[in-house]
């Protein structure tokens, strides 16, 4: 399981059925940009190398999700702009650009880049727009699950993992351009969906509610019964949603031992997990996975 408390990222080559396929993953990564710190964090091709002083262009996507800090983000065709928490913006094939976060802040942020001939047709959509590249998404929970699966699948790499990938892809790409054309001020929904994310960035990680809470402005029993409404679970049990659905995932998709899936998840113990787990699901985390390939289950 990759480690979300750092920067990774994989570049990946172009086979002939990531071709036939029509949109293919060239790269995918994830970046934790504390405070005054240098930027990039993470080494890239030379071809892929930004620097602010004399900005790239690339001749593909890329799709850059920003989930805490700001910034900013210039291109050729849409000028400069300021990026925050939030945002989504929309880096075009042959379009010279540069971004950078701000020192004061940081940031953290999340990204694919994808090409191909279905991806151009997909990106060609007018809602798509090269003058305006950064798309106000809001904490967007589902889209931030879509890059995180991305960047897990990439890094278990099973038989035809690019054509998930590929297909993760142009959800981000659908809800995104859905998400843009429903914009709409609702401020108490906002800082759930923020409070959604922030849970499932630090979902193997004990969370403090009342410090989440605070961050959103209200007190606990209001920051729980807007959660409630928002999403039909309190915080606590939805933290532990989240822990069971990646465990049926790993257990599914991997072979490692039942205990090491209980360490990365963030249990206390395996007994503890494996009780949880069963009384999720009428079985033991050892029958369960006897069981691999059926349907997976939704643990609300």
């Amino acid at each position: 399981m990759i480690d979300f408390k750092k920067s990774w990222v994989r570049y990946l080559p172009t086979t002939p059925e990531a071709l036939r396929w029509g949109l293919y993953v060239i790269d995918a990564g994830y970046s934790l940009i504390p405070a005054n710190t240098p930027y990039p964090p993470v080494l890239h091709p030379e071809d892929h190398m930004l620097s602010w002083e004399r900005g790239r262009s690339l001749d593909s996507f890329t799709l850059v999700y920003i989930t805490r800090g700001g910034g900013v983000f210039e291109s050729e065709t849409g000028g400069q702009s300021k990026i925050e928490a939030g945002n989504l913006f929309i880096v075009f094939p042959n379009e010279h650009h540069r971004y950078r976060p701000d020192p004061a802040t940081g940031r953290d942020e999340y990204w694919v880049e994808f090409d191909g001939e279905q991806a151009r047709r997909i990106m060609d959509h007018p809602g798509f727009s090269r003058k305006q590249p950064v798309i106000p998404l809001g904490h967007n929970e589902k889209v931030l699950s879509l890059f995180i699966e991305i960047t897990e699948c990439i890094e278990r790499g099973s038989v035809g993992f690019e054509h998930l990938i590929a297909t993760q892809t142009s959800q981000i790409a659908a809800r995104v351009l859905t998400a843009a054309q429903q914009q709409s001020d609702r401020p108490a929904d906002e800082i759930i969906q923020h409070a959604c994310c922030r849970i499932m960035e630090q979902f193997d990680q004990t969370i403090d509610m009342n410090q989440l809470a605070r961050e959103s402005g209200m007190s606990l029993s209001g920051f729980r019964k807007k959660f409630i409404q928002a999403t039909g679970l309190p915080p606590g049990k939805y933290h532990q949603q989240i822990r069971l659905n990646k465990a049926d995932e790993l257990l599914r998709q991997t072979d490692l031992l039942i205990g090491d899936i209980a360490l990365q998840l963030g249990f206390e113990n395996i007994y503890y997990f494996s009780r949880l787990f069963k009384q999720k699901t009428g079985c033991t985390p050892s029958a369960y996975r006897k069981q691999r390939g059926t349907a997976p289950h939704s643990f609300r």
